[in-house]
């Protein structure tokens, strides 16, 4: 029998389900800017109910941007609570839309890269960051017949990871729930098959990674992208979305990496190509996330391998954490 507690997590994500279902029916009828609005009238109340957020955000900003003002930052700050409220509103308004409606609002820089990097029918690795409406970079990716396969964590709760998943395949991506059963072989099987992956390496999660920089710092970073990489002998493509100021979206290819022989050194690269993007649009991250959470082992430094179960500790000096 399920716990109290499990019971009580199973209800809440029903309802909240329920509510994401309303609320996509409703913005439905309304233009995309005006779902865009709403979803910021979000992200404008999380930035003064959400304190534990806004001080990380804030703390991170810190990190990053140590050149910048306080004011400078705290802009940012906001800005970012903004962005992210609007692609909650962007994702539900969505949810009723095709890849028509979806090329109306998406200019795709890039494409032609992308072809010629797979002309010899190499397999593909698509890797990118939580930057912009990352879920609508994958379903821009499958409007254009990239064949990209998702891999990420599965939501917690079944009826949330249900709508998720509904959203992607809706324009044609799949997901590979990341420690799943079979997920490895699932990984082989869509590469063998001529699909490509798509994978989102800017967190730090429970899985293997290594230390790499993220804006001057060591940063644990799964490494599996990488992995695949290098023993499958793929393409690995930088793709990046940002928001523009009227409310469209640039997606953009970028040139394949050239990617060392080294998991970590190759990590480190793509990496880098995430930071650039960061830096380009720096209030379209995520920065509420514990990004430096751990720190390694006065041992270890930045460019060296650790499990997920001996990644080192939290800094007990970092404020953000």
């Amino acid at each position: 029998m399920p716990s109290r507690t499990r019971r009580s997590r199973l209800v809440r994500a029903v309802v909240a389900a329920g509510i994401i279902r309303t609320l996509a029916a409703g913005l439905a009828l309304l233009p995309l800017r005006a779902a865009q609005a709403f979803g910021a009238a979000i992200g404008r109340l999380g930035w003064y109910v959400a304190g534990r957020d806004r001080r990380r955000t804030l703390d991170h900003l810190g990190i990053a941007f140590p050149e910048r003002s306080a004011e400078e930052r705290t802009r940012l700050a906001r800005e970012c609570f903004l962005h992210l409220g609007r692609t909650l509103g962007e994702a539900l308004w969505f949810f009723t839309r095709g890849c028509e409606e979806l090329a109306r609002h998406v200019e795709v820089e890039g494409l032609e890269t992308v072809a010629a990097a797979r002309a010899d029918g190499r397999p593909a690795v698509f890797i990118t960051g939580h930057c912009g409406n990352w879920e609508l970079m994958a379903a821009v990716s499958n409007c254009n017949g990239l064949g990209i396969t998702v891999v990420a964590r599965g939501l917690d709760e079944a009826p949330l990871q249900r709508l998720l998943g509904g959203l992607r395949a809706r324009f044609g991506s799949r997901t590979i729930e990341r420690g799943e059963r079979g997920a490895a072989r699932e990984l082989l099987r869509t590469l063998r098959s001529g699909r490509a992956l798509g994978m989102l390496i800017d967190q730090d999660t429970k899985v293997d990674g290594v230390w790499v920089p993220f804006f001057g710092r060591p940063a644990y970073t799964p490494v599996g992208a990488a992995r695949i990489a290098l023993h499958q002998k793929t393409v690995v493509i930088p793709c990046f979305i940002e928001r523009r100021a009227d409310g469209s979206h640039l997606a953009r290819f970028q040139a394949p990496l050239d990617l060392p022989d080294d998991e970590v050194a190759a990590t480190a690269l793509m990496t880098r190509a995430i930071e650039e993007q960061i830096r380009r649009v720096p209030e379209q991250w995520v920065w509420m996330h514990r990004r430096w959470r751990r720190q390694p082992p006065p041992a270890e430094s930045a460019g060296s391998t650790a499990s997920a179960g001996s990644a080192g500790s939290a800094n007990p000096s970092e404020s953000a954490e």
